[in-house]
């Protein structure tokens, strides 16, 4: 009992996400198998021809109001990734035939590594092998990135006060940010968003803020846009502010 409330004394002002995961805290589920099926087909009903009888027995002109509706289309579930358990997570999404034919010839391929098939097990590579690919394309993450060129040979100048973020502190940026925007509320609140981040100069830019770790953060676009609005108002933002890197 004292856990079931130490959990809910948790979900005070917390997303429904959040909420979720802890609630698979107090109940938490076992693993579901992994199954590859083929949806049902579904058939609009074949719409009905009848006249409608009068009130008098005598038939009359179909009633516009009483024709057959279209066929209702099914709405497309979106995909779930929800917590059944501490640490654990049930995905579900559907694919077509050509992804489908890229799974199974993954799975014929991939058979001495995992003898069953899982697609779940499947995924997981893929998705390391994908956020390995794009984090080297967005942040020029590698084992052993290489070191910022000088601004000329055999100087060791420090670079001048620019607009563009290097990979390095785009890198430790990430990283220390843990991919999330940093902007708090004043009622000390972070933001949770984590799709279209920005690098946000905590010092604009246009006030000699440098590209360093200690000046950029994530944020959001809209709290980036929100924060150059505070320092440039409404209009003059627009001028100093540059998509992709911040001023805010």
């Amino acid at each position: 009992m004292e856990n079931h409330q130490a959990v809910l004394a948790r979900a005070r002002g917390r997303s429904r996400q959040q909420i979720e995961a802890l609630v698979a805290e107090l109940a938490p589920r076992p693993d579901i198998p992994s199954s590859v099926r083929r949806l049902p087909m579904f058939r609009a009903m074949a719409p009905s021809h009848a006249p409608a009888p009068s009130a008098t027995g005598v038939s009359s002109e179909p009633n516009p109001a009483l024709a057959p509706s279209p066929a209702t289309m099914v709405p497309t579930p979106r995909p779930i990734i929800r917590a059944t358990a501490p640490e654990r997570y049930r995905v579900q999404f559907t694919i077509g035939p050509e992804s489908h034919e890229r799974l199974r010839r993954l799975q014929a391929l991939l058979r001495r590594e995992i003898p069953d098939g899982d697609p779940g097990a499947i995924v997981e590579r893929a998705l390391l092998l994908l956020l390995e690919k794009v984090e080297k394309t967005k942040l020029g993450a590698a084992a052993r990135p290489r070191p910022d060129p000088p601004i000329r040979p055999r100087t060791d100048k420090p670079a001048p006060c620019s607009r563009d973020v290097p990979r390095a502190v785009k890198r430790a940026t990430w990283r220390r940010d843990a991919g999330q925007c940093t902007f708090v509320s004043p009622t000390g609140r972070r933001c949770s968003e984590r799709t279209f981040l920005e690098f946000h100069h905590v010092q604009a830019y246009a006030k000699q803020g440098p590209a360093t770790v200690g000046n950029i953060s994530l944020h959001c676009w809209r709290h980036n846009k929100y924060e150059a609005e505070l320092i440039f108002g409404p209009h003059r933002q627009k001028a100093h502010q540059k998509r992709g890197s911040g001023d805010g």
